[in-house]
């Protein structure tokens, strides 16, 4: 019985074989043609390029590896998988916000066909305008063009397809910018609110001190112009002088602070511990001595006009100390700093020296405006001026102080948002830019090739499986025994010459061949027609 299966089997198998070949030009001539005619119609498809650029985001924490295990364990936070990351990651690029801002940078355009389907869909939803509508429309097709993909647990991959090259490679750049713009101002929204905090205080306390300087020198001018002594003139004048140099000084400290803090942030990169920043014991005394001449200064201008020899040989004293002080703090920052560049060590040198200057000139403002009041009280014989001044100043050098503190304050805001952002574009970093695409990701004319290949088969195995399906010829000699109930006495062999094969198959091979050369005709011109 099992020797009867094989057989038939076996005589099976023979008879596709042969019912194959005899029917093989209905396989072969499909199979040509099909794949033909799909590589012609890849060049009447519009092409689509894709490029791609990839981001590391790294992790970046700031306590200990340890600790953060044991918060982690304490906590249990439950991290998320490659596919939570993944989803998250792809509704952040492909957010509204995201692809409106990519309209924005790009100045894409509705286009009619857009405008065309949001006045057919607006009968739908009246609530809705059409331009609004159609900008939804636009930000859906845009949406559909990107792709985000993970590789590891760090490498963000990011592709979008566009109809050309450049356009291919402008939004797949400009997609990754705005992630790392929106990534930056993430990181940096706690900083930002703590900066615009700071510099709303330090205009009310800018305003408050600007009042209080104009007070004390609408004051001043107020005591030069009362006066009503008959030998006067010369202390007037005085007075005129000190109170010009006074103003003058205002001006000198309000441009070293602002010189402080922008050496302060340059300076930043070389990651200078200020507070571990001491001086010499020799420029200590330097820095004394040229604070003694201060008060050495005051007392002159109470006696002597800003001209006289020994107010100006004390100016030169002072200047001569900070001459000497500038040298020092020079060679120091030499010896403390070795490995600082040229440029860094003269700005070091600036900073350390502008800190002594604007203690000084505050000082020195502060006792020159005491001498007037006491130059003026003795003039007016009105012991209230002293201490109406007296009260002004101290209102002066009080909402100054306040300032100071807040513009520290805010360079420290500022200097803790350049670390953070330091940090943050560390954390975000394209490692592979968006490049050029050279060829079109679709249609791929080798896919194309492959698919015509398959359905050339598949057709012509349907008509070869439709023709044997029609045919009602008898094949075998038990066919017409059990059709007819008779036996078969001989059989009339066909006798096969090189030219016996029918009219009808040699037909189905030439047209196949004339549409293969026409097809193969077409292909060629259209590639040397599209370069």
């Amino acid at each position: 019985m099992a020797d009867n299966n094989q057989t038939s089997q076996q005589i099976n198998i023979r008879e596709y074989a042969q019912l194959l070949l005899k029917r093989k030009w209905y396989l072969i001539m499909p199979t040509i043609i099909a794949p033909l005619v799909a590589i012609l119609t890849t060049f009447f498809m519009a092409p689509t390029f894709k490029a791609s650029t990839s981001i590391l985001i790294k992790e970046s924490n700031v306590l200990p590896r340890i600790v953060q295990q044991e918060l982690e364990s304490t906590q249990r936070v439950r991290r998320q998988s490659s596919s939570e990351i993944r989803n998250a990651l792809s509704s952040q690029i492909k957010s509204t916000k995201y692809i409106r801002s990519l309209i924005t940078k790009l100045d894409f355009q509705v286009t009619d066909e857009i405008r065309q389907i949001a006045r057919e869909q607006v009968g739908d939803m009246p609530d809705v305008s059409i331009a609004e509508l159609a900008e939804n429309l636009l930000i859906a097709s845009i949406r559909k063009k990107i792709d985000v993909q993970i590789s590891g647990s760090s490498i963000v991959m990011i592709s979008v397809t566009s109809g050309t090259p450049i356009m291919a490679r402008k939004m797949t750049q400009t997609i990754a910018e705005i992630f790392l713009e929106e990534s930056l101002a993430q990181e940096l929204v706690g900083i930002q609110g703590s900066i615009s905090f700071t510099e709303e205080q330090l205009a009310v306390y800018r305003e408050k001190l600007f009042n209080a300087q104009n007070r004390l020198k609408s004051f001043r001018q107020s005591m030069i112009e009362t006066s009503v002594d008959e030998d006067t003139t010369t202390v007037n004048y005085n007075l005129n002088s000190i109170f010009s140099a006074v103003e003058a000084l205002d001006i000198e400290i309000g441009n070293a602070e602002q010189e402080k803090d922008e050496l302060r942030i340059a300076l930043f990169p070389y990651q200078i511990d200020f507070s571990a920043v001491s001086l010499s014991s020799n420029l200590i005394r330097e820095k004394q001595g040229l604070m003694g001449t201060i008060p050495r200064l005051a007392e002159l201008l109470g006696r002597y006009s800003w001209r006289d020899g020994k107010v100006v040989a004390l100016n030169q004293e002072a200047k001569d100390i900070s001459l000497s002080i500038k040298n020092g703090i020079q060679d120091y920052v030499d010896l403390a700093f070795p490995s600082l560049p040229d440029y860094g060590k003269t700005d070091l040198t600036r900073y350390l020296m502008l800190g002594i200057n604007v203690e000084f000139m505050q000082t020195k403002s502060s006792a020159m405006g005491k001498s007037i009041g006491k130059i003026k009280s003795r003039l007016s014989k009105n012991p209230d001026v002293e201490v109406t001044l007296d009260r002004l100043q101290s209102e002066v050098d009080r909402y100054r102080e306040l300032y100071n503190l807040f513009v520290q304050h805010s360079q420290y805001a500022a200097i803790d948002q350049s670390a953070k952002k330091i940090e943050a574009e560390s954390k975000f970093m394209i490692v592979q830019p968006a490049e050029l695409p050279l060829e079109p990701v679709s249609p791929s004319r080798v896919k194309m090739l492959v698919l015509g290949v398959i359905l050339g088969i598949v057709i012509g195995g349907s008509v070869i499986m439709i023709i044997v399906m029609l045919d009602d010829t008898f094949k075998k000699i038990d066919e017409i025994e059990g059709y007819l109930g008779l036996p078969v006495l001989a059989t009339i062999p066909r006798l096969a010459t090189p030219y016996s094969s029918k009219k009808r198959e040699r037909g189905l091979v030439y047209i196949g061949m004339v549409i293969s050369v026409i097809l193969m005709a077409a292909i060629l011109f259209m590639k040397f027609k599209n370069g």
